[in-house]
Order: structure tokens, then sequence, then C-alpha cells
């Protein structure tokens, strides 16, 4: 993340309360610009931080005019400041220990979006699952790519696990349910291909070998544990330190898209063993991808600013590692019994 304006809106009053908590935390620069209106005097203030203060800055001005009234906070984005500022050696090891490059706020406007169920979610849930489809009933795997790169499943699942992270139930709520309301369209899609395309005649039998792409979404490999891990990791950490998350959707997709697909195909055709196998496998890459999203989001430290608030998302986040953990361990040891023969398949 670049460098940031912070702009502080408030009564002249309170003017020299803002100074005071840009001066304790290392801006490159503060201006300010004095304004009247009706009935009082209000102050602009202004000033250029570094990345790795911003969150704190932010925090310690919400402290400071937490007890006052018409205050408003700003944040900036900058594409360049001219002359670039250069820190010495000890402020390059300062910021080191305190390297964060996204602050909370920025962070949950961008998450939040992903948990919104609008009409663009919609359609292009329903548009990725025609293209996946058929991408996997004829084993093309170039367009079944092209399905992954408009599937919008990466948002909810960040949400969920940012929400976790912070104790933001109503956040986790939504994504919840716009992750369930995609799944369901989904696979109410994907059955209707199922009734409409030949690729099975009975509810023993398997799609021919030709569709080994669909035929791959019908069971659990520890290698789809790995995947969908490492997808979930790398889209909180690309998140997090402000890098594009755009080809990380595509893993995410990748996890959670076929698999869903699948399973509407399976019922389809009245395959209930490869349908309950397509289930599980999505099953295993949801509780994945938000397992390893909330493990990255805790070891980059996300904390709301409150004491109290920090106690309940501590207390969310330690329910939820808990939660996925157990789940992740189950999951673990059936594929371990499954593939060694140690139960039926």
């Amino acid at each position: 993340m670049s460098l940031r304006v912070i702009e502080v809106v408030a009564p002249s009053e309170l003017a020299s309360t803002v100074r005071k908590v840009f001066s304790e935390h290392k801006p490159i620069d503060v201006w300010s610009i004095a304004e009247n209106e009706e009935g009082g005097r209000r102050i602009v203030l202004r000033a250029l931080l570094d990345p790795e203060y911003q969150q704190s800055t932010l925090d310690a001005l919400q402290d400071a005019l937490s007890g006052s009234d018409g205050w408003h906070i700003l944040l900036h984005p900058l594409d360049a400041a001219i002359p670039k500022p250069e820190p010495d050696d000890e402020e390059r090891k300062t910021r080191e220990r305190h390297r964060r490059a996204s602050t909370r706020e920025v962070l949950y406007g961008q998450i939040e979006k992903g948990a919104e169920t609008d009409s663009d979610y919609l359609l292009f849930v329903a548009l990725s699952t025609v293209v996946a489809g058929a991408a996997l009933v004829t084993n093309n795997v170039a367009v079944l790519i092209g399905a992954m790169v408009i599937a919008p499943f990466l948002g909810p699942n960040l949400a969920f696990a940012f929400g976790a992270a912070l104790g933001d139930k109503e956040l986790m709520r939504k994504a919840i349910t716009t992750l369930g309301i995609g799944c369901l369209l989904a696979v109410g899609l994907s059955i209707f291909g199922g009734l409409v395309l030949p690729f099975g005649t009975g509810p023993d039998d398997l799609p021919s070998i030709a569709a080994k792409e669909l035929l791959d979404r019908t069971g659990i490999g520890f290698e789809g544990v790995v995947i969908a891990l490492a997808s979930g990791a790398c889209a909180a950490l690309a998140l997090t330190s402000g890098t594009g998350a755009s080809l990380v959707g595509v893993m995410v997709a990748v996890a959670l898209l076929p698999p869903a697909v699948a399973i509407g195909l399976m019922l389809g055709s009245g395959n209930m063993n490869g349908a309950i196998g397509a289930a599980a496998l999505f099953l295993v890459n949801v509780v994945c991808v938000n397992f390893s999203a909330l493990m990255v989001f805790r070891f980059r430290g996300l904390e709301p600013r409150a004491w109290l608030e920090k106690f309940e998302a501590r207390q969310s986040r330690r329910a939820a590692i808990l939660v996925f953990g157990i789940l992740l361990l189950l999951f673990c040891v059936a594929i371990f019994l499954q593939q060694y023969r140690v139960v039926p398949d």
C-alpha cells in the first residue's frame, strides 16, 4: 500500500487534539485549512503518512475524538508524492517491526462489498455455472478456467473469515447468506444441466471417462485439501498486503465452483454417489479456504480498535479456528481411511 493522506474535519477547538495525535505518529507532513461556518468555525487538518503508521494513527484519532461531536476522518489514497520521502536507517528498522500494509478500515471497505448479494453477484454465479457445467461435461480445461475467472466466490469467503477475525457477527451472517445463495443457485442450475446433458444413464453409473474433469470433482484427496488451504491463505495475504487479489480469486474458484457444479450435475443425472462425493469435496474446500484465510488474518495481527471489541473478536476467532480445525482434522482422517481402504467405498 502506498502513502495516504488522513484528513480530519472538526470544530476548531479540537485542532490541538488532532495535531497532538499527528505529532505522536511520525507524519511526513501536516498542514491545516481553516473555514467558517454558521455558528462556529471548523478546521481541516491533513497529514501525509507512511503505510506503517496509518492504522495506529486512525485508531489514536478515533480514541481522541470519540467524546466529541461534529468531526469526520477521511482517508485519501495517493498515486505519487514529490519529492519522494526517504527514511533513514533507524526509520527503516522501525517500519520493519511495525509493517502492516493495509489499514483495518480500508480492508473492511473492500471486503464488505464481497458479502453483498446483489444482481451482479447472482449474474456472475449463473454465468460461471453455465460455463463450468459445459466445461466439466466436455472435459474442456481451458473453458473451465474461464468459468473460474468470473466466479465471484472469493468475496463471501474472505468476508466470513474477516468477520470472524474481527468478531463482526453481522458481516459473518451476510457472508454466509451470500455464499449460501450463490451455491444454491449454482447447484440448481447444474441440476437442470444434469437433466439435459447426456453423460450418465443411471444412479450407479459414473460419467463417461471422457469427462475426467467431472470425475475428479466426485471424490476427496489430500491434494484437494492442500489446494484449498493454499487458496485461502493466498487470498487473505494478497488482501492484507495490498496486492491484487483477482488472480487469487481464480484459485478460490478452483476449490469451490467445480465441486458445486458437480453436485448439481450428479443430482440431475440421478447419480447420488457422485453427488455425495462432490458435496463432501465442496464442504472440505469451504472449511479449508476459511480456515487458512482466518489464520493469515490472525498472523497479520488484524484486530478491532476498542478493548471490548478486541475481547469479543478473540472469542469469535478462537471459536472459528477451533470449529474449522476440528472439521479439517475429521475430514483428513476420513480421507486417510478412504484412500488406504480402511473403510469400504
